[in-house]
């Protein structure tokens, strides 16, 4: 782009600056283009501000990518010289899932998990495995320290939440469900233990990350699946061990051997593994 100017250049200066949008071989159309233009007696005046002009770096800012050229023009006839400079800008990218733009699985969320589910219009995220302070999801946890709490006896995909919320204090003084609710990864406090179909997904996610199978499909199969090798060696591999659901079941409740990725009830007293996720 150039900028022409007509008449006496002579204790004469202009301006000119333009911000557009337009495509060609090297812009992109998002890109932001901004153009400055003086005009000048000569070829041997300095590039730089002079009295009545904007600054060069006044509202642009000091940039190495700056190279001010001199441009002779015809000016009708009378010949003359302008100093100019300009700046390409690319426009930012959406914003990643992380820092609230829209999620895919396998990336990384708000509250650092990493994303194994998307459904019913929520993102799910899983805590990584050192969550706790330690590797593999320890320490082990009763899934509550009294047998008799009910309500949180339900199975599916969004029900996690829930089922967390009954299992908090006075209910329980502690277990799964309190030490799930309590961890607050990128300072959110919204993380639950998952009900028995989001720890299953949790589960079919990590044999298959680029396409897991639907959370109510058995993740165990035929004698048993393994997780896959990068997922399991991975900041959110699961240890081979059972995990607790938040999904009650009497006096029971609901696990998953994410070794195999079999599910099964256990007395509430037993101590197993856990790993919070949050939706979104």
């Amino acid at each position: 782009m150039r900028v022409g100017v007509r008449g006496a250049l002579a204790g004469v200066a202009s301006l000119l600056v333009v911000s557009t949008c337009f495509l060609s071989a090297n812009t992109a159309s998002a890109d932001s283009i901004q153009y400055q233009s003086y005009q000048r007696a000569s070829q041997t005046e300095a590039c730089t501000a002079q009295p009545g002009e904007t600054p060069w770096q006044s509202s642009w800012g000091a940039d190495s990518s700056w190279h001010p050229s001199w441009e002779q023009w015809a000016n009708g006839g009378t010949g003359g010289w302008t100093c100019t400079r300009s700046i390409t800008w690319a426009k930012d990218s959406s914003p990643s899932c992380e820092s609230g733009g829209p999620c895919v699985l396998g990336d990384i969320g708000p509250g650092g998990g990493l994303v194994f589910l998307i459904s019913g219009g929520k993102t799910y995220e899983m805590a990584p495995k050192n969550w706790s302070g330690t590797d593999n999801d320890l320490p082990t946890l009763e899934w509550c320290d009294v047998s008799n709490i009910t309500g949180a006896d339900q199975p599916f995909v969004g029900d996690g939440s829930a089922n967390t919320n009954m299992m908090q204090p006075i209910a329980c003084d502690w277990g799964a469900g309190v030490s799930a609710r309590a961890y607050a990864g990128g300072g959110l406090t919204d993380w639950f233990l998952p009900s028995k179909n989001e720890l299953n997904a949790m589960c079919n996610y990590s044999r298959n990350p680029t396409a897991p199978a639907e959370p109510t499909e058995s993740c165990y199969g035929s004698g048993g699946t393994t997780q896959d090798a990068p997922f399991a060696a991975g900041a959110y591999g699961f240890a081979s061990a059972l995990y607790w659901s938040s999904t009650e079941a009497g006096s029971y409740a609901w696990y998953e051997n994410l070794n195999i990725g079999d599910q099964d009830i256990a007395s509430k007293s037993f101590s197993l593994s856990i790993r919070p996720i949050r939706a979104f």
